[in-house]
């Protein structure tokens, strides 16, 4: 403690003394000391210094908290200090030695640090890094814990912006497992309710998997939306959502529809249809893999997806 008050009036006494002055607009009294101040908060060229770390969006859209046709049935505000362990689990490393890298020769290794899974302002913030030698990132899931069937889902995110990140919010099968994930993938299908590369900021996906075995009859039906009112997608907040009825799945984008699958989409591509049968969610932030065109640069991280909610209603 009193090494700590030490050093508190050596900066006091440093920045009061300094032939610098002080920013005038007090735009650096963070408690920091950042760019090229000389102590904490003074000194420096510190006109356009900000504080480091992850900045919570202060635009977008925001979902309506109810619908005529629905009840909300299973909800996560992120309002808390912690990842509620009664609804998500975590999952962790590389994926070996069943899924190495993820099944999509990811660089990552997922963790339950703080270091890359912590919550602000009532968002939860999964933080990709690197340390000097590797990325690590975090992913989650509902499985066991929240798996369902139909419903309306809503997620408030805001994305990275590195390129080489990848970021899914997706569904697998009740009974898809990382052990064995052949067993129930693509045949028990995947429901990609967004991905998104940190390559291009105004570009995200909708897609369902299917087919019966991997990777034979590996079969996908994707569609691409584009960022609304100039606002791009790791700027702002978007609402991303998926209307789950039997036999029909639609892709939705602050309440816009854009993409949609049944079964006679998947029987024309010669495949039965997955996607009545229960599922449970993902939220992963991956580095590199197959689906990015860039290849990530670590100097660019640390980065962030930002997640306010997500919300599961079911129709009355």
């Amino acid at each position: 403690m009193k090494q700590i008050v030490s050093l508190i009036l050596f900066l006091s006494i440093a920045c009061s003394s300094s032939s610098d002055t002080m920013d005038a607009t007090g735009s650096c009294s963070d408690g920091l000391k950042n760019g090229n101040e000389t102590g904490v908060d003074c000194g420096g060229d510190c006109g356009s210094c900000q504080e480091e770390g992850v900045t919570i969006p202060g635009a977008g859209y925001n979902a309506p908290t109810s619908y005529s046709e629905y009840s909300l049935f299973w909800s996560d505000e992120f309002s808390g200090s912690g990842l509620d362990s009664g609804k998500w689990n975590y999952n962790l490393g590389t994926g070996c030695p069943s899924l190495c890298g993820w099944g999509n020769s990811e660089l990552q290794t997922f963790t339950n640090s703080l270091d890359n899974l912590y919550f602000k302002d009532g968002n939860l913030i999964i933080e990709a890094n690197h340390d000097g030698s590797k990325y690590a990132s975090a992913r989650i899931n509902t499985d066991n814990k929240f798996e369902f069937q139909y419903g309306r889902v809503d997620i408030r995110a805001a994305m990275p912006s590195a390129s080489g990140t990848w970021t899914a919010l997706f569904m697998l099968n009740k009974d898809y497992t990382i052990s064995n994930p052949g067993a129930h993938w693509p045949s028990g299908g995947e429901i990609d309710i967004m991905e998104y590369l940190g390559e291009d900021h105004h570009d995200i996906m909708g897609t369902g998997h299917y087919g019966t075995d991997f990777p034979n009859n590996h079969r996908y039906n994707s569609k691409h939306y584009s960022s609304q009112n100039g606002q791009s997608f790791n700027e702002a907040y978007y609402v991303y959502s998926i209307v789950w009825e039997e036999d029909k799945i639609t892709w939705l984008v602050n309440d816009v529809a854009y993409h949609s699958i049944t079964p006679q989409i998947t029987g024309a591509n010669g495949q039965p249809y997955p996607f009545n049968d229960a599922f449970y969610l993902i939220f992963a932030l991956s580095v590199g893999g197959n689906l990015p065109n860039a290849t990530p640069v670590a100097t660019s991280f640390p980065d962030y997806l930002i997640i306010d909610y997500v919300r599961v209603y079911k129709k009355n």
